[in-house]
């Protein structure tokens, strides 16, 4: 996740063809989301082919979908629910496709794309890039693997001006922010903007923070590198996506009304994020960040088989099956019975009764079930966090319905109607 978010000012295409409601005015129009599907594995990817698609690639549409949609690091966009609006949490580029590849089958990571070039042997049409494109991204992610290989030792990291943000993000690592090549607009894949370590040995981190750089060292547990992220500003790249690695793998996102709630990354309006009481609902594009962001996962140890540049890594902990789901087949053969985390969703079965409820995660990525909403946790029950393709249980006492989120994905919500016995 970023860990920089500013405003900016976002101006976006709109079409007279259809009815709709100024992004300015005090409701956020919606469209069915029934309207916006094409021929394609990314539902969102139809946002780009209406009326209503933005001009450039870091502007979200000038409509809403009617509901929540998307997937965090698998959709061109990923849209959430704050108060009775739908607004969106997250864009990648570039506008109207985008080529993906973050199936464990295909040679994603950067060890098997290296292994494909040396072999010489016929590229997958899925990747959709020429043998030139492929030599050249290997050069340039065997840049960031030799930066984080000069980084291994933490150390380092913090003597070259390497700050950590508070906490280790599930299959994702903690970021430790170069400021000054944040700001410096220039694209070098062998000096990202950040540098992402875990807890060593792949141990579940601290609750908090892993530690900090203090007088150019660092004071924490052990941690160990993981991978990289670039970060490129608008004002140095413009709004259209960036093509900084070579071919079309890399998918750059930018995150949308992100605020920082009770110590965690959420997605809400900015009227909930700065306390405005029953603050106004006029601002459905939202607060974005400044620029275009990116992981590359290089590292020797933390090989990322769902892709070189997917946002989540499965060998990071909580470690994951990267076959767990991908585009969710097991929540497709899942008994009614069961409670289902799939797709960055929440599939309940009915007829809950109190005590123990099983929950199960067919995602590659981790989760939670947590009591009450990213606003107003209640602490009623939690799983705990739960890997890909494992199972957990919370126990409700009471007959009722409950809320709950997921606190790795705040954008993941959900309720559970639970009888009596």
């Amino acid at each position: 996740m970023s860990s920089t978010t500013v405003v900016d000012s976002v101006a976006s295409d709109r079409s007279d063809s259809l009815p709709s409601t100024p992004a300015n005015s005090e409701t956020s129009t919606t469209l069915a989301s029934g309207e916006l599907v094409l021929d394609s594995d990314d539902p969102t990817l139809a946002l780009d082919h209406t009326a209503y698609a933005p001009l450039s690639d870091a502007f979200a549409p000038s409509v809403m979908p009617d509901s929540p949609m998307g997937r965090i690091g698998y959709t061109r966009y990923v849209f959430t629910q704050s108060g009775d609006q739908v607004i969106p949490a997250l864009v990648e580029g570039p506008k109207g496709s985008q080529t993906r590849c973050q199936v464990a089958e295909l040679p994603c990571s950067f060890q098997d794309l290296e292994a494909l070039f040396d072999s010489g042997e016929p590229i997958p049409p899925e990747l959709n890039m020429t043998s030139t494109e492929l030599e050249m991204l290997v050069r340039q992610l065997g840049q960031v693997q030799g930066t984080l290989d000069r980084f291994a030792d933490v150390n380092d990291a913090c003597a070259a001006g390497y700050f950590p943000d508070r906490a280790q993000t599930p299959n994702m690592g903690s970021h430790f922010t170069n400021f000054p090549l944040l700001i410096d607009g220039k694209f070098d894949p062998s000096a990202p903007e950040i540098l992402l370590f875990v807890a060593a040995d792949d141990s579940a981190p601290p609750f908090g923070a892993l530690g900090r750089c203090k007088d150019g060292a660092w004071k924490g547990v052990d941690v160990e590198i993981a991978g990289a992220a670039f970060y490129m500003p608008f004002a140095a790249v413009g709004n259209d996506h960036f093509e900084g690695f070579s071919g079309p793998l890399d998918n750059w996102h930018i995150h949308y009304n992100l605020c920082r709630l009770a110590g965690q990354d959420v997605t809400v309006l900015p009227s909930v994020c700065d306390g405005t009481e029953d603050g106004p609902l006029d601002r459905p594009q939202g607060d974005a960040s400044e620029g275009w962001m990116i992981h590359a996962w290089a590292g020797r140890e933390h090989d990322n088989q769902l892709g070189a540049f997917s946002m989540w890594n499965p060998s990071i902990w909580p470690l994951a099956d990267p076959n767990a789901s991908g585009a969710g087949v097991i929540g497709s053969r899942t008994a009614s019975n069961t409670n289902l985390i799939a797709d960055f969703d929440y599939q309940i079965a009915e007829d809950a009764v109190p005590g123990k409820i099983s929950f199960f995660n067919s995602d590659a990525e981790a989760h939670s079930v947590t009591a009450g909403t990213p606003e107003n946790p209640t602490g009623e029950f939690d799983s705990g966090v739960v890997g890909g393709g494992s199972a957990a249980t919370i126990e409700i006492s009471q007959p009722g319905t409950y809320e709950f989120f997921c606190s790795l994905h705040p954008g993941m919500t959900g309720s559970i109607t639970v009888a009596s016995k």
